[in-house]
């Protein structure tokens, strides 16, 4: 798995922009386009398949290109630049359609959108590279964690806004730039690492790769990962990458470990304010069982 995100880091420390980038992720067969002679890409989900399943949908030669779908009629598929017949007596038709402007599915935010609010939460965007989760997850921490204060909490977190919304291969290294810079926020306050190193909601804890040992090695052995990944978040905001001017409009610095203010807890015997104790294991030991199931494990899969 380490070596793994070492390949995955590797390209963004030669290319000079995201789509060179893009281009050498192709080449390491990271990524796939179902034609690859034809131009750059302007759409990316971050949709998985794997190799028998792209050479089996390369097979197919009957490829119309005329836009999106605008109608379907009885016997006519409108698009927008042109319409295709067909019988319903023997056509199948999937729809797979999705918004490219992010309008449709809610997932649009503006420019001066904010996740916490006196009194409020507004859950949506990802701090985390598509994973709705730990995004969650961090956002929970932060509440049970920090005084209530919006502007602080909202110094911590950092995800795409306005235009970089938009599912582009830049918005996929926006993501990673934006996660790299909530990581750093909250290493501003030591504790939270201990959360974030044993939340099973994290892709990259080392529960789920074998262990503390291997997790250090990964970050800080031969492959270097975690130098590597700060350096990719100084690349951007040095402008690295030819075609990133904003930082993926995540330009603002990381907040100062004097301004987080940590929540204060009522003692239960003497209604005094004492400090929470944030060392306490995460997430909590609980006895073990002589009988049980595991009800749900993560499974890594890796070419």
């Amino acid at each position: 798995y380490w070596q793994d995100v070492g390949r995955f880091l590797a390209p963004l420390e030669k290319a000079s922009s995201v789509e060179e980038a893009f281009l050498l992720y192709e080449k390491d067969d990271v990524v796939a386009r179902l034609d690859p002679s034809r131009p750059y890409p302007e759409v990316f989900k971050g949709a998985t398949i794997d190799k028998g399943e792209l050479a089996g949908l390369r097979t197919i030669t009957n490829v119309v290109r005329m836009g999106r779908v605008a109608s379907i009629t009885s016997d006519t598929i409108v698009l927008d630049e042109g319409s295709i017949e067909y019988t319903p007596t023997d056509t199948l038709i999937v729809d797979c359609m999705a918004d490219f402007d992010m309008t449709f599915y809610g997932y649009d935010f503006d420019e001066d959108f904010k996740i916490f609010e006196s009194g409020r939460i507004n859950l949506g965007p990802l701090i985390t590279v598509f994973n709705p989760s730990f995004s969650s997850a961090i956002i929970a921490y932060i509440e049970a964690t920090f005084e209530d204060d919006s502007d602080m909490r909202n110094s911590m977190l950092y995800f795409l806004r306005g235009e970089h919304t938009k599912p582009t291969p830049s918005a996929f290294f926006g993501m990673f730039y934006a996660q790299g810079k909530t990581i750093q926020a909250l290493g501003k306050h030591s504790p939270a690492m201990n959360f974030v190193l044993k939340s099973r909601t994290n892709n990259d804890t080392p529960i789920h790769h074998g262990g503390m040992l291997p997790f250090l090695w990964g970050m800080f052995g031969p492959l270097q990962i975690a130098k590597r990944g700060d350096a990719f978040v100084k690349k951007v905001e040095n402008g690295g990458f030819s075609d990133v001017k904003d930082c993926f409009g995540n330009g603002c610095p990381i907040p100062e470990a004097s301004t987080l203010k940590v929540k204060k807890k009522k003692s239960k015997k003497n209604n005094q304010a004492v400090h929470v104790d944030l060392h306490v294991p995460y997430p909590p030991n609980t006895p073990k069982k002589k009988i049980g199931f595991s009800c749900c494990s993560s499974v890594a899969v890796v070419q």
